[in-house]
């Protein structure tokens, strides 16, 4: 028997079965087809043309209070994770430290921890911020057309299978300033083993020492993900009316310097339905003996974790690492939502794009992109 390859397999695990590359009608049913994984129901929709596309886009409920973003990829094989969360964790701190060393006063002119992710993000740092739109054309675009500026080999992108994946926030959309927001950032500045204390001392320097670690939400120090509206201040954000995905992945290591339970502790606090600050802890019979009376803070201390590393890759979808699966969109029957477009469809739907000038130098507006792509036009 045939060894399934990676690439099938990632595609078996996010629920899309196997994928030829020379796609026929006679594939469609079976790639359509409603599948189960973990605790998901997947439902993907193929899409060969730009009509497919609209069609597939106005079965979508969306209003401005709970609007839809998109994420489109080149490759659907890629798992859907911030760049930040693919690499070791402890090189997370390590290239936020060397980028502000380099670049201090764009870093200082920053409002908070998120306005700096954002701008590194911008660069091409990789951080814990997952890329999304609210323009389906924009998400369309870069499911089909591998951005030659960033992409060393394209042609992988053009042969693979892309796919939108589509989401919306039920809850409340974040801004930059929110609570949430600042915990999950400030999680970023933090070295791979931080204390409650520690995380506390950056959270308040985020808000000029106007909140208190004691009443931070402890959830979004361990797994959560938010939509975050970014303010739309540069064109590359402006024409792709973009906005984040804030991604965290921590888990508790100890607790006094006592690693029994720990675990017990981080499952208590992502299953409860109720915010569980660490004021609840101390204030409760069963937790508060684990904490001495004058150093609790310090005493409660976190681990960045990789959820997609090889030890864990095989249960990602069964655990939802981030919190990730109740922000994909689904649809009444509570499947979620997925377009996919098969290789040969690619170029043809890039030209239909072109025509509503949704283009490579429309994507990344930078001076030096368009020069580029002003060239290549005229030298055809």
């Amino acid at each position: 028997m045939r060894k399934e390859t990676d690439f099938e397999k990632a595609l078996r695990l996010k629920g899309y079965g196997s994928f030829k590359k020379k796609y026929s009608e006679s594939d469609k049913k079976r790639i359509e087809a409603v599948k189960k994984v973990g605790d998901l129901r997947v439902k993907p929709k193929v899409i060969t043309s730009l009509k497919d596309y609209i069609e597939f886009i106005e079965t979508l409920e969306t209003s401005y209070e709970n609007p839809v973003f998109y994420r489109g990829q080149g490759n659907a094989n890629y798992l859907i994770n911030s760049s930040a969360l693919r690499i070791n964790p402890v090189n997370e701190l390590k290239m936020i430290d060397s980028f502000r060393r380099r670049f201090s006063t764009n870093i200082d002119s920053c409002v908070n921890n998120m306005d700096r992710l954002i701008l590194m993000q911008h660069f091409g740092l990789p951080t814990r911020a997952l890329d999304i739109t609210e323009n389906p054309l924009a998400a369309l675009y870069f499911a089909c057309s591998p951005m030659k500026k960033f992409n060393k080999n394209p042609q992988l992108e053009l042969d693979a299978w892309g796919e939108i994946a589509v989401f919306r926030e039920t809850k409340e959309l974040k801004s930059i300033s929110s609570t949430t927001v600042s915990i999950i950032a400030s999680t970023a500045f933090m070295e791979n083993d931080f204390s409650l204390w520690q995380l506390g001392m950056e959270y308040k320097k985020d808000n000029n020492y106007d909140r208190d670690e004691s009443y931070i939400p402890l959830k979004d120090i361990l797994r959560r993900s938010v939509i975050v509206r970014v303010p739309q201040n540069n064109p590359r954000i402006k024409n792709q009316q973009g906005a984040i995905i804030l991604i965290n992945a921590s888990e508790i290591k100890s607790i006094n310097k006592n690693e029994e339970k720990a675990e017990e502790l981080t499952d208590f606090i992502l299953s409860n339905e109720d915010e569980i600050r660490f004021i609840d802890l101390i204030n409760s019979k069963k937790w508060s003996k684990l904490f001495s009376e004058d150093q609790a803070a310090w005493e409660l201390e976190f681990t960045k974790i990789k959820p997609y590393s090889d030890e864990n890759k095989n249960k990602i979808f069964d655990t939802d690492p981030f919190d990730l699966h109740r922000l994909f969109y689904k649809d009444e029957n509570e499947n979620q939502l997925v377009a996919l477009i098969p290789p040969k469809a690619k170029p043809n739907i890039t030209k239909e794009l072109a025509r509503f000038n949704i283009t490579e130098d429309f994507i990344y507006p930078d001076m030096d992109n368009v020069a580029n792509e002003i060239k290549e036009q005229i030298n055809k």
